[in-house]
Parts: C-alpha cells; sequence; structure tokens
C-alpha cells in the first residue's frame, strides 16, 4: 500500500511540473504565435530555384535562435544493398545532387503591433520526385526545439516524354536559305550605304575647299588694315600703337609675299633681304620706297621724334600702296 501511495504522488508531482512548463512556456512565446511555411513554386521542373519561406508571428525574435540554412550541396543517401565497392568507379547518376542551398536570410518586422520574422532560403532541385523541405532549426530560450508543418515540393523532369528536339544545321539550302538571302542583302545595302558615304564626304571635302580658296597675302595685311583701326589710332594721337601695329603686320606681309622670315628683323636686315628676295624689276621701283616707310617707323620708336598726323596718314597711304603693286606684280 505505501509503494503504491509513493508512485501516486510521484505522477501528480510531475503532472504538476508539466501544467507549470506548459503555462511558463505560454507565458514566455504569448499564446498568438504562429509558424507558416510554403514553398513557391509548389510544382517545379529540374534545375528550377525556389523560395521557400517560413514566417513566425507574435513573439520577438531575442527569445529565438534560429539556425540558418548554410550554403550546401546534398546528395541523396545510398542504400545498404547500392554502397559500391572503394575500388569500383561512381555511375553518372552519383554525380548528380538532390538539391543545393543557394543562400538564406532572416528578416525582422512589425506588422500591425505583432513581430514578424521572416526566413527565406533559395533552393535548387536536380532530381525528379516529391521531397519535403529541409527542416529550419529554431530553438527556443528554454532550449526546446519549436516545430512547424514543413511544406513539400514536386520536381518534374524537365523532358518527360524523353524526346529527341530537332536542330536546325547553321547552313542548310532547304531550311536557311531565307536567311543567307537576307544576310547577303543586308551585307550589300552596308556596302552601298559605305560607298554613298565616301563619296558624299569626299566630294564636300572638295566643295568646301574650293568654296574656301586660301586668302591672299595682299588681303590678310589689308583685313589686318581695317581690324586694327589703324586710322582711328593716328585721329585718336597713338602714335606708339599705330607704328606698333603697322611695323608688326608690314613684316608679316613681306614674309608671306617674298617667302622669307621678316618678324624679328631690323629694317637694315629687311634692306638687305627684299634686296636679294624681290624681283629686281621690283626692287628698282618699291625697294627704297620700302625702306622709307619702315624708317619712319623706326624713328617714332627709337628717337625723339614725334611725327604729325597728316605725315602718318601718308606713310600709312604710302605703304598700302605700295603692297598693293608688289602683290598685283608678284601674281
Amino acid at each position: 500500500m505505501k509503494l503504491n501511495s509513493l508512485t501516486f504522488k510521484s505522477s501528480i508531482i510531475l503532472i504538476c511540473i508539466s501544467i507549470n512548463l506548459f503555462i511558463s512556456r505560454n507565458r514566455l512565446y504569448g499564446s498568438d504565435i504562429s509558424l507558416e511555411a510554403a514553398i513557391v513554386p509548389e510544382s517545379a521542373t529540374v534545375g528550377i530555384p525556389l523560395a521557400y519561406t517560413l514566417s513566425i508571428y507574435g513573439i520577438d525574435p531575442d527569445n529565438l535562435k534560429i539556425v540558418l540554412p548554410d550554403k550546401k550541396i546534398v546528395y541523396p543517401e545510398k542504400k545498404k544493398d547500392e554502397k559500391a565497392s572503394k575500388d569500383s568507379e561512381k555511375s553518372p547518376d552519383e554525380f548528380v545532387p538532390l538539391y543545393i542551398i543557394n543562400n538564406a536570410s532572416k528578416d525582422n518586422s512589425k506588422e500591425n503591433g505583432i513581430s514578424r520574422i521572416t526566413i527565406t532560403t533559395s533552393i535548387t532541385y536536380y532530381r525528379p520526385g516529391v521531397y519535403t523541405l529541409p527542416e529550419i532549426k529554431i530553438i527556443g530560450n528554454d532550449g526546446i526545439p519549436i516545430g512547424y508543418k514543413i511544406p513539400e515540393v514536386k520536381i518534374e523532369e524537365v523532358n518527360k516524354e524523353g524526346n529527341f528536339e530537332e536542330i536546325e544545321p547553321p547552313i542548310s539550302l532547304s531550311g536557311n536559305y531565307k536567311r543567307i538571302i537576307w544576310i547577303i542583302i543586308i551585307l550589300l545595302s552596308a556596302a552601298m550605304t559605305i560607298i554613298g558615304l565616301y563619296i558624299y564626304f569626299k566630294k564636300r571635302k572638295k566643295d568646301i575647299t574650293e568654296e574656301t580658296p586660301t586668302p591672299r597675302p595682299i588681303e590678310i595685311f589689308l583685313e589686318e588694315v581695317e581690324s586694327l583701326k589703324l586710322r582711328e589710332s593716328i585721329e585718336k594721337g597713338n602714335i606708339n600703337k599705330y607704328v606698333f601695329d603697322i611695323s608688326i603686320i608690314f613684316r608679316r606681309y613681306l614674309s608671306k609675299e617674298l617667302r622669307f622670315d621678316a618678324a624679328e628683323m631690323t629694317t637694315d636686315e629687311i634692306a638687305s633681304k627684299i634686296k636679294k628676295y624681290m624681283p629686281h624689276n621690283l626692287y628698282a621701283i618699291y625697294g627704297d620706297e620700302i625702306i622709307k616707310n619702315m624708317r619712319l617707323w623706326d624713328f617714332s620708336k627709337f628717337a625723339e621724334f614725334t611725327p604729325s598726323a597728316e605725315l602718318l596718314v601718308q606713310n600709312l597711304n604710302d605703304t598700302i600702296n605700295t603692297a598693293k603693286k608688289i602683290s598685283d606684280r608678284a601674281w
């Protein structure tokens, strides 16, 4: 009787402990906790990546220990009668995995004040059949695993009937003649376009060259006389500006017309050069006139000599007339 009494008391104590554990567990995780697992799509062919999602509602993430699946390749388990010896070669079928876990991630969020944990795993199956997805380990603070309903997925073969698909040869007179004709037409069109563009740009370049001939030295000189406003400089009394400008542009004119570099030469050096490079008949007429005009510029720059406006205007006119006469005779 005493033994039965002890056994009864022990049973009562165990029942009470279980009830307390259940109550404390419900207080820890809450009464609204729920786990929902899904696979998208539920049916697929071999080699198609699947999205395996597990959503946990109504619990603080800090109260759970979630072990995310590692990236790995899983092969089917061998049956005892299929185990081969170490010396035997593997069949090609043994190199095909059952599935591959590509990646896994966890996201914590809240919906309407309720905590939500979302675990997303990318998984790809390579063998046809119906499979239960791998379980994601979830452990509470009390060390007890939390289970959920694990979904299944159906994997089908890509070519279930095993029919051969017709492959069109790259070049075939019976099947590809239209494609060949189109290729030839496109190549001919491209060649015609390139030739047409070449002729167009060549003609355009020729037209531009003919329309814009190289200006003569005298034309450049006269344009510079106008652009520098040499007459205005004389009228305003800017003698130094006039002397400097006319000296520069006339030396530049002589360089282009007589084909020697007069830019950095003194008046005496230019006198020696024009005697050498200018035709004798031109030098006999205009040689002294050129040097006379240039001497006035030298006197105005280097001596205490201020020529009158009338003298400078006459100097400008003589220089322009001399340049024109040399140009007419030279051309």
